[in-house]
């Protein structure tokens, strides 16, 4: 690993502090250690709360109720503290494979109390978050019970809801406007290596001894466009939807590079909310729906022309002329990385934006609506820095940063842990 990826004074937070474990809880406010202690007005609806269901079962089902059942729909005679174990459990699972990503010798340092990891009882969460005398307990309690509100946040987001619906439209519009006109697939094989200057990739179609691989299969498209004929090799074309993403792990196979897929937060067999919930916490965002990348497509072609094609291509088959919002290019102007976020190395190059969809309303009548999908393109050269081992712009050093720096310092607060058994 390059260690310039993770080292601290490559980075600033987000306040502009250069000590990495500096935290702002503005956001996020039940992951503050001294949450209980602050005596805020939040703060005595849970001590209120817990007054009126400590000894009241009845009460203790009905203010349970409230997080999953709507008010003027009634109540449901059934329901019981359980429909909260999935979620209860995805909170463990997200925190188990957050210390798996840890290095080794600071993994048992943080480990979670084991009678909190397995207490799938709220009533006894919010017993230990009131403890005066364990203050890792109580800390550790009141991040499961705050997980697991963020990921009823999420199931009843409807945003996030819509996502599949979203995604199967926006990948219609593609078949019927831009894959209908493929005329030919090729599997391809591409041989690089990193150039002298720590930046550039130098690769070719005959991979040599010493470089690394990866393969492709692309799709050549010819389609006429305003009188103009297109034709555009598209190396490579996902679209996913965030929370049932299975994210994609780059790992040498066999002396290649090649997409390995690895399900991660899986707890539960149902959708996975995890990195759904990472980029809450890393970004300080507590309303799902403000999340910009719940729908992302990526395609990768040749060149820069190529990118300018495909642009054309998009804006006649899903979008108009004015529909691109809050974009990034790095390619034609490197001052424009400054629109990045923060974790993101030198010589990432980048056509990112998001794309306005209108959307046929599902209700008979009424009004179309606007969904957006953040589309990223990358030359082959900019996306071969994103998969090089020792690039910089490495997806793998990306992800480090926005991991260590990003989320272990506000999930792992050092008023708890400390901040020597992790060296940022």
């Amino acid at each position: 690993m390059n260690q310039l990826w993770v080292e601290a004074e490559h980075l600033k937070n987000g306040n502009g502090q250069s000590d990495p474990w500096h935290v702002d809880y503005s956001a996020h406010p039940l992951l503050d250690p001294r949450f209980i202690r602050h005596h805020t007005r939040v703060g005595r609806f849970f001590r209120d709360m817990y007054t009126r269901i400590l000894d009241d079962d009845d009460a203790y089902h009905a203010e349970l109720r409230r997080l999953v059942q709507p008010r003027i729909q009634g109540g449901d005679p059934g329901f019981g503290p359980d429909q909260l174990i999935p979620y209860l459990n995805e909170a463990d699972a997200y925190i188990r494979e957050m210390i798996e990503v840890l290095p080794e010798k600071a993994r048992s340092h943080v480990k979670p109390d084991a009678k909190v990891m397995a207490c799938n009882d709220f009533r006894m969460l919010l017993s230990f978050l009131f403890n005066p005398e364990n203050a890792r307990i109580r800390y550790e309690a009141q991040r499961k019970l705050y997980f697991t509100k963020l990921l009823l946040d999420i199931e009843h987001s409807r945003k996030i809801q819509e996502g599949p619906r979203h995604k199967a439209y926006f990948e219609k519009l593609l078949r019927e406007g831009l894959w209908e006109h493929v005329t030919d697939t090729n599997p391809v094989e591409i041989g690089f290596n990193i150039a002298e200057d720590g930046q550039s990739i130098h690769y070719n179609l005959k991979p040599t001894k010493g470089q690394q691989r990866w393969s492709f299969h692309s799709m050549f498209v010819e389609r006429t466009v305003a009188g103009r004929g297109i034709p555009l090799d598209v190396l490579y074309y996902n679209c996913r939807f965030k929370r049932t993403v299975t994210p994609i792990s780059y790992e040498i196979v066999d002396g290649s590079h090649r997409v390995i897929e690895r399900r991660r937060w899986d707890a539960t067999g149902r959708n996975s909310s995890g990195s759904i919930l990472s980029k809450m916490i890393r970004k300080g965002i507590n309303d799902p729906d403000e999340l910009s990348d719940i729908l992302g497509a990526m395609f990768i072609v040749h060149d820069e022309d190529s990118v300018n094609d495909l642009l054309t291509l998009l804006d006649g088959v899903v979008g108009n002329s004015i529909g691109w919002r809050n974009i990034t290019d790095t390619m034609t102007n490197a001052a424009n990385g400054r629109t990045l976020n923060r974790y993101s190395g030198h010589g990432y190059k980048v056509y990112k934006g998001d794309l306005d969809i209108l959307h046929p309303n599902p209700i008979s009548g009424e009004r179309p609506y606007l969904f957006h999908v953040e589309v990223q393109i990358y030359t082959l050269e900019g996306f071969l820095r994103t998969v090089h081992g020792a690039h910089d712009a490495s997806h793998l050093a990306l992800k480090l940063r926005q991991f260590l720096h990003g989320i272990v310092p506000i999930v792992f607060p050092r008023e708890i842990y400390g901040e020597k058994w992790l060296n940022l």
